[in-house]
């Protein structure tokens, strides 16, 4: 069971000083360095974080981290999750072929086009009833937003990812046929 997830690499980060501090004063982002996740069904994605004094933070939500050092304002998690983690276990990917590439974000509906932002990498539940059924299954990418530098967890069919040498997005949102069948080779 891989409760506590390691990231396939650590990531600087900016986390909003409510979420760590006791601290009222404080009101600048506070750098900090990425390392894990844990998942627990049920709960919101939990990230664990190294502040620049030396605190190990575990389970801080997305939704108070940034990308970058920015002027930050509250966001609902709901707003850049779309779901509660799945089960026990899942791992943290990162493909290198699409890793930094820009894309779309899609709307919950898949309907239209939110704005843009940057793959990082993705946490894949296993082992639950959700990632078992093929319909069911999806990998949630962690996608930094353009617009305010928030951190979001998006399943893959609501992006379109960007890549001048291969794709190419003509306006329209494709019509993905959604898996549902478990495949067998004998």
């Amino acid at each position: 069971m891989s409760h506590n997830i390691s990231l396939p690499r650590h990531r600087y980060v900016y986390v909003i000083p409510s979420f760590v501090l006791r601290d009222d004063l404080r009101t600048a982002l506070i750098p900090a360095m990425w390392i894990g996740v844990s998942v627990t069904p049920g709960r919101a994605l939990g990230c664990h974080v190294l502040l620049e004094n030396g605190a190990l933070v575990v389970d801080v939500p997305l939704h108070a981290l940034r990308g970058a050092m920015v002027k930050y304002g509250p966001i609902p998690l709901s707003e850049l999750v779309s779901w509660d983690c799945f089960g026990w276990s899942a791992e943290a990917w990162q493909p290198e072929a699409i890793s930094g590439l820009s894309c779309a974000i899609l709307s919950p509906d898949h309907k239209r086009a939110l704005g843009k932002g940057t793959l990082w990498f993705c946490i894949d539940h296993m082992g639950d009833g959700y990632s078992m059924a093929p319909e069911q299954h999806k990998h949630l990418w962690i996608v930094e937003r353009e617009a305010d530098h928030a951190l979001m967890l998006l399943p893959q069919d609501r992006m379109l990812i960007e890549d001048s040498s291969f794709t190419v997005i003509d306006g329209k949102i494709p019509s993905i046929l959604r898996q549902s069948q478990i495949w067998y080779a004998e």
